[in-house]
């Protein structure tokens, strides 16, 4: 890492010399300093160095030098290098010289001739701290906007694929009952974008008043302390907040998938959803709960083993979040059953039960009454129209109260092409 640059302006050697050796008594280490005899080379050492790309901290330049005042040469610096901290040193400038320092060139301190050393060394030393505390600030502010703009791009990728299915769902004749779903996408995702976009809010007004206090010389330990925590909890809550909308996103666009993609084929019914159910077992073993299929195993059908998969998953998950308490031990049962050339499937838990007066709306987009314990509330939903569009069946719920819940799902027993789409 490139150390700091002081570099040291005046029209006597002899000053030049004074500077450098008290400055090299306390940054010789730190710090390499170079010096420039009258205001042209000054200037002319600036452009070199800012073309090597160097970090050049602090300028001391004297007022009164033949070719150009120090005042001009700290206006001109601070135009090429905004960052950069300029003292004046003279024992001969008078006030307009100095005031015109201060407004064009940003005058950091003035030093009066003759000089202590010690008042010297811890002037430039301040200088150098202040540089660095800035150079931090910018750093820090640099990340943040980039984090956000980050952040901003997802979202903004994220609304793009939600416009993006939108469409898609409205073209798509079969899934037209889920066209509702793009308002309820909509209202849910207002929340977690809202959040962030009031957290990025505090982090642009904490970053404005710490700006503020800067530039007026204010700052103070503990405000840039206070600023980095507010900074830091505001980046964590647009990166969470964002991730809850992006999830959000990712359930409707599997929910709006287009269902001729699914492969259909002839499969046995109760080896099938065996089988999804050993791919819930590792959520199923950390319950009490016990789970049975019955049935004639040799039962064969022409669908949609996909969607069939899904709707088998989302029943389970579905009692998991909703009917029991946690360590109750329940029972959940699949029974297939054959009726001419229907296939019945019925699913039932013994938990909690549906009271009546949601029993309506259990097939709505995001009704849920487990929100708080991560409901989306598409569950049911996305049960209801993968059974009657993608398996062309019937659906249809019983449930008491403290007594359990019963799905019985009609399905046909060969499934032909189309079928599924006239019956959605």
């Amino acid at each position: 890492m490139p150390k700091p640059i002081i570099v040291c302006v005046d029209d006597e050697i002899a000053v030049l010399d004074s500077l450098r050796r008290e400055l090299s008594e306390v940054f010789e280490d730190t710090c390499e300093i170079e010096t420039a005899m009258g205001g042209k080379d000054a200037i002319a050492l600036v452009h070199d160095l800012i073309e090597d790309e160097c970090d050049l901290s602090v300028i001391i330049a004297d007022y009164l030098m033949p070719d150009i005042k120090g005042d001009a040469v700290l206006q001109q610096v601070h135009q090429l290098s905004p960052q950069t901290l300029t003292i004046m040193l003279t024992g001969q400038a008078n006030v307009d010289g100095i005031s015109n320092a201060i407004n064009t060139a940003q005058l950091y301190h003035y030093i009066a001739k003759p000089w202590q050393p010690e008042a010297l060394q811890l002037t430039v030393r301040e200088a150098l701290n202040r540089y660095q505390l800035s150079k931090k600030i910018k750093d820090y502010q640099q990340t943040l906007e980039r984090k956000v703009e980050e952040r901003t791009q997802e979202l903004s990728e994220t609304l793009h694929t939600l416009q993006t299915t939108q469409s898609e769902l409205i073209q798509a004749e079969k899934m037209a009952a889920l066209g509702q779903l793009v308002a309820g996408v909509a209202h849910e995702i207002n929340t977690p974008v809202g959040n962030a976009l009031l957290a990025a809010s505090v982090l642009n007004n904490e970053t404005s008043s710490l700006t503020q206090a800067f530039e007026q010389g204010a700052l103070k330990r503990s405000a840039l302390v206070g600023y980095l925590q507010t900074a830091q909890e505001s980046s964590d809550l647009i990166l969470q907040n964002l991730h809850g909308a992006a999830a959000l996103i990712q359930n409707f666009k599997q929910v709006a998938v287009d269902q001729t993609s699914h492969e259909q084929r002839e499969f046995q019914i109760i080896p099938y959803i065996e089988s999804v159910l050993t791919n819930l077992e590792p959520k199923l073993k950390r319950t009490r709960h016990t789970v049975t299929v019955s049935g004639d195993a040799a039962l064969k059908t022409t669908s949609y083993p996909g969607a069939l998969s899904q709707v088998v998953t989302n029943f389970v998950m579905n009692s998991l979040m909703h009917a029991y308490q946690p360590g109750e031990a329940g029972q959940l049962k699949f029974e297939v059953t054959q009726q001419q050339d229907r296939i019945i499937l019925e699913y039932t838990d013994d938990g909690c039960g549906i009271p009546a007066e949601h029993q309506p709306k259990i097939y709505e987009p995001f009704f849920t009454t487990g929100r708080d314990r991560g409901g989306s509330g598409l569950g049911l939903h996305i049960v209801h129209n993968l059974v009657t569009q993608s398996l062309g069946g019937t659906l249809s719920c019983q449930s008491e109260v403290s007594v359990g819940t019963q799905f019985m799902l009609q399905l046909p027993l060969t499934l032909r092409k189309g079928e599924a789409h006239a019956r959605g």
